[in-house]
């Protein structure tokens, strides 16, 4: 063994003699007396270790209440979460009802002065191989709904008319866009007058005007004649965007209609053909 180990070791069965030492000391004192040296050691060295533990218990407490705490604010959170969405979508519903409400009012007060004669009706569905060909209105003939009876925006613009089926809550209504309308035309500003049919694409054209005729002005408005017996006259159409002349006799005239095909919630069915608006 080495002389350094051999010191060492000495040292330490010397501080652990002297230690045990006061031990004994200490318990001979009798009780009731001052504080002996290894209490006073003991205490010295117990404290920090007493601190320690206190502090971990009570961090350790806590660290637990603020995760109870954290729990209970996140279901509070995903409560609130919860609230908020069906909020949102009830204040979105009840708006868009307040705005049908006033667009359904608007129709109403637009028609007041027609009575009976018009019926206001709210677009159910399209045509899903093409939406520019027909629509389905919610009135039937138990509205009084027949077929070709003129139908109109909210606006009193046309769009169309019944076609069949009829049904008796239902009831298709054919585009002026469709390739297989036709209405009666004439042109405000020079009367020039046609057939307006539709391109299937949302637009028109007016057919059968011969192109040595010098009718016809681009963005002059159109408007039905009522020479069809199907719509009466004066309901407005649109305006001429386009007019060309092709080969041939006839020419080629594009109209823009005015209704917008993605705001056609409400419309208005004209139950009385013989009525004229303008």
């Amino acid at each position: 063994m080495s002389a350094t180990r051999l010191v060492k070791n000495k040292f330490l069965i010397a501080g652990v003699l002297v230690f045990f030492h006061l031990l004994l000391i200490s318990y001979q004192v009798p009780p009731g007396s001052e504080t002996t040296l290894l209490e006073k050691i003991l205490f010295s060295l117990l404290v920090p270790v007493q601190k320690a533990v206190v502090g971990s218990g009570r961090f350790l407490a806590g660290t637990w209440n603020n995760i109870k705490d954290l729990a209970r604010v996140s279901r509070e959170n995903q409560e609130l979460e919860k609230e908020i969405f069906f909020l949102r979508q009830e204040n979105r519903l009840l708006q868009e009802k307040l705005r049908l409400a006033l667009k359904q009012a608007d129709l109403e007060a637009n028609l007041k002065l027609v009575g009976e004669t018009v019926v206001p009706a709210r677009v159910i569905g399209f045509d899903t191989s093409n939406f520019y060909r027909s629509l389905i209105i919610n009135r039937g003939s138990a509205d009084g709904l027949a077929k070709n009876l003129p139908v109109c925006d909210r606006f009193g613009n046309l769009i169309g008319r019944t076609a069949e089926p009829v049904g008796v809550r239902e009831a298709r209504v054919l585009l002026i866009t469709s390739e297989d309308s036709g209405v009666a035309v004439i042109s405000v500003g020079d009367r020039m007058p046609g057939i307006l049919s539709g391109d299937g694409k949302g637009r028109c054209l007016v057919k059968y005007v011969m192109s040595s005729s010098p009718a016809g002005l681009e963005g002059d408005e159109v408007i039905t004649s009522g020479f069809d017996r199907v719509f009466p006259p004066g309901l407005r159409v649109g305006k001429i965007l386009q007019i060309s002349s092709q080969e041939g006799i006839f020419k080629k005239i594009i109209v823009k209609p005015y209704f917008d095909i993605r705001e056609l919630e409400l419309v208005a069915v004209l139950k009385n053909t013989d009525l004229i608006l303008r």
